[in-house]
């Protein structure tokens, strides 16, 4: 009786093993094989702080394109990862190859973490003249975390063309960056 179960116990293994593994390849295939599955492979990647993704889906004169991808992922992460996202619709796609993605994204509102990031920041620094880098991670990673339940969504509509090489790549704006960034504009630090 025993053997009868080990020997079905690694029949099932070896099933769930080989459709897990099916279904990761079908997904890695289909990343940019779809105006949607390429906005939520980008998105997936931001979430991640994986320059090296971002890059597959976003054309190289875009604005997330960059060729810095040794950055901090840590840094980036702190801000990116709390994103969640909904895809609402995907226009017909044109003869030339574009199509529109609308989707929701919400993201912690980042103007409330930095106003208790700096009220922090400064009681901080009535107790010491210099707040190491770490430090002052510590207190921007608290400052997320305490404001976790205050967030905001926008609904986004994005452009999405076919490559040459037949991949789909999504052009970023604006209004996405911001909404990424949890409501910083570029106002923000002007």
């Amino acid at each position: 009786m025993r053997r009868i179960l080990l020997l079905l116990t690694s029949i099932v293994v070896a099933l769930g093993m080989a459709a897990c593994g099916k279904s990761g390849q079908v997904e890695s295939e289909q990343n940019n094989s779809t105006p949607e599955a390429t906005v939520a492979a980008l998105l997936d990647a931001v979430k991640e702080g994986d320059q090296t993704k971002v890059n597959q889906y976003v054309a190289q004169n875009d604005s997330m394109y960059s060729e810095e991808s040794e950055t901090d992922i840590t840094q980036s992460k702190i801000m990116f990862e709390n994103i969640t996202y909904d895809i609402q619709s995907v226009d017909v796609i044109d003869t030339e190859g574009t199509a529109g993605v609308a989707v929701d994204i919400t993201n912690i509102d980042m103007n409330i973490v930095m106003q208790e990031y700096m009220k922090k920041a400064l009681e901080a620094s009535e107790n010491s003249t210099d707040m190491t880098q770490e430090e002052a991670m510590t207190l921007l990673k608290d400052s997320i975390a305490e404001n976790k339940e205050n967030t905001i969504t926008k609904t986004v509509n994005l452009e999405v063309k076919k490559a040459e090489d037949g991949q789909w790549k999504v052009k970023t704006t604006d209004e996405l960056n911001t909404i990424l960034t949890g409501g910083l504009s570029e106002e923000t630090f002007q």
